[in-house]
């Protein structure tokens, strides 16, 4: 027998609570329980359901600790929106089909099992979306025609069989970097779907892409057969994705990005050209098994090609082929190391939801003498997307985050940073932020840093902790010494002698390098003071010998 749960779903945003919070109805006990209209029905215990049925706009929230069990059909009335929050663990004991719309969010402390882990979740509704932050167990996962459906997952989803798409559903499909999917049997694609992969995927088995795409920055491994058909299927990798089975049947208007690693056991791309970085300052590297046989389509610019045995040129790593070579092609650069640029593997984001790569803020080192302004734009080494266009103030927005001072501030109208009159020299730090003007949400951060050049002066605080003894002796130009502690110098506290004058100052002995050489080793004492005429500076012996004598020229707070 199957389970029909007859949902609707409305799109909410979901808040990061361990706990059921808002409740009007707890720990229900009937069987054959009726989810109210409008209410947050929240569970905290063990609890078993036969046949419950479902109001309109109902809520059921599964606190921590707690179990829920629905052991036989499950309905509700047409056109109802019903949420579930786990914080506990929610098992659905066979097979369960969503009629309608569906919302489910799984918190870190949460478990979903359908069938024992083994039961398929067919999901039909026309609106759905399951973000994961806990660990869900199912067989296959199915998605039905005329489907728009959002997968977010976060935490641990393991698909025991199959991930089938109908080719009229559009599913947006995103493991997080602190997600990892395991997938035990094959999985298809569609047009308007994609994969976005920033965590881990391990696939058994292989996939048809028929015309979606798929977005690597993690780490993707298929341990089957890959088949490129459809119109303008798409795989971009900037992490690690490897290919243990075939990869086929790739249509002209196909496409193959690598800016990561790209393992590869046998290509078979027909018409697809095979593309890597514009920039000379990246590079894909490729890691072939067998020989790749495509037709006369473009390969690069900026790829190596290495073959996992033997020698690697273009007469072992292509076979059949005659391809164009773009720019700076090459083969096992890393063995000769003449690589143009290091293999990265880990470039830092992950797509949006909509599969949109951010913005690049690049961060900058500006000098800026005070009250100047930045020579440069920050936007002028940034990109509107990853790989994209450049940032301007048309297609990005601009802003300020944060700034060490409040002397220095960014300009959003112009993008030039501001150093105030007046701001003492030093290293400072200002955080701005881009995001794309057509999708705000969309936005990347930099932090620029900024010098203001000058002598750094060294401020620390008088010690004036305990009791200062008046000074005994002093000699004043100004004819005012008298005796007694509020008098001069005996109102100077903490002082062995007092010197005072408005018109004269104080000479040392002034000493030329042969003339402080010649002063005996038995004379000479630590902390001994000379002018040094000749290496013009003030000298203090700083250890009683005579290669002890250093130049005091350098501003500095030592301590």
């Amino acid at each position: 027998m199957k389970y029909y749960l007859y949902l609707f779903f409305i799109f909410f945003p979901f808040s990061v609570s361990a706990q059921c919070t808002g409740c009007t109805i707890t720990n229900p006990t009937d069987p054959n329980y009726h989810f109210p209209d409008n209410t947050t029905v929240c569970i905290t215990t063990t609890t078993t359901f036969d046949n419950p049925t479902f109001g309109a706009n109902t809520k059921i929230c599964i606190g921590t600790n707690a179990l829920v069990i629905f052991q036989n059909n499950i309905s509700g009335v047409s056109n109802a929106p019903v949420f579930f929050d786990v914080h506990g663990s929610l098992v659905f004991n066979q097979a369960t089909t969503t009629v309608a719309d569906l919302d489910v969010h799984i918190y870190d402390t949460g478990t979903i099992i359908v069938g024992g882990g083994n039961g398929n979740m067919n999901i039909v509704g026309q609106n759905n979306r399951i973000v994961n932050e806990g660990i869900i167990n199912i067989g296959v996962l199915q998605f039905g025609d005329n489907t728009d459906n959002i997968v977010d997952n976060y935490g641990t989803l393991n698909i025991n069989g199959n991930i089938n798409m109908s080719n009229s559903a559009m599913t947006q499909f995103r493991n997080q970097k602190t997600g990892s999917i395991s997938i035990l049997g094959n999985y298809s694609n569609n047009e308007q779907s994609f994969y976005l992969n920033c965590g881990t995927i391990n696939s058994a088995s292989g996939f048809n892409i028929n015309g979606g795409k798929i977005i690597n920055t993690g780490t993707f491994t298929a341990g089957g057969d890959i088949n490129l058909s459809g119109n303008s299927s798409e795989i971009y990798n900037f992490g690690v994705f490897s290919s243990t089975g075939n990869m086929n049947n790739a249509p002209a208007d196909a496409i193959l990005y690598n800016e990561g690693r790209f393992l590869i056991n046998q290509y078979q791309g027909g018409n697809a050209a095979i593309h890597g970085p514009a920039s000379a300052s990246k590079k894909g590297y490729f890691e072939v098994q067998n020989p790749i046989q495509v037709n006369n389509v473009s390969i690069g610019p900026n790829l190596d090609f290495k073959r996992n045995s033997g020698p690697s040129n273009a007469g072992t790593v292509f076979l059949n082929s005659n391809p164009v070579m773009l720019s700076n092609v090459t083969y096992d650069c890393a063995s000769t190391n003449s690589c143009s640029a290091p293999m990265v593997t880990s470039v830092g984001f992950c797509p949006t939801i909509n599969a949109e790569l951010p913005p690049m803020a690049v961060e900058d080192t500006y000098t800026i003498p005070a009250g100047s302004s930045s020579a440069g734009n920050v936007l002028d080494n940034d990109f509107e997307t990853y790989n994209g266009a450049q940032a301007t103030l048309t297609n990005v927005i601009l802003s300020q985050i944060s700034t060490t001072t409040t002397n220095i501030n960014l300009d959003p109208g112009t993008g030039y940073i501001n150093v105030a009159p007046g701001t003492p020299p030093g290293t400072y730090t200002l955080e701005y932020q881009i995001c794309q003007a057509a999708s705000p949400s969309n936005c990347d951060t930099a932090t620029d840093t900024i010098i203001v050049p000058g002598a750094v002066p060294c401020y620390k605080p008088a010690l004036t902790a305990g009791t200062a003894l008046p000074a005994n002796h002093g000699i004043t130009a100004l004819q005012r010494a008298n005796s007694g502690d509020s008098s001069w110098p005996g109102a100077r506290k903490g002082a062995w002698t007092v010197l005072e004058s408005k018109t004269k100052g104080l000479v040392i002995n002034r000493l030329t390098d042969t003339q402080v050489a010649a002063i005996p080793a038995s004379d000479v004492k630590e902390g001994m003071i000379v002018y040094n005429t000749t290496q013009h500076c003030l000298q203090v012996n700083i250890d009683g010998t005579p290669g002890g004598w250093k130049c005091f020229n350098n501003q500095t707070c030592p301590d």
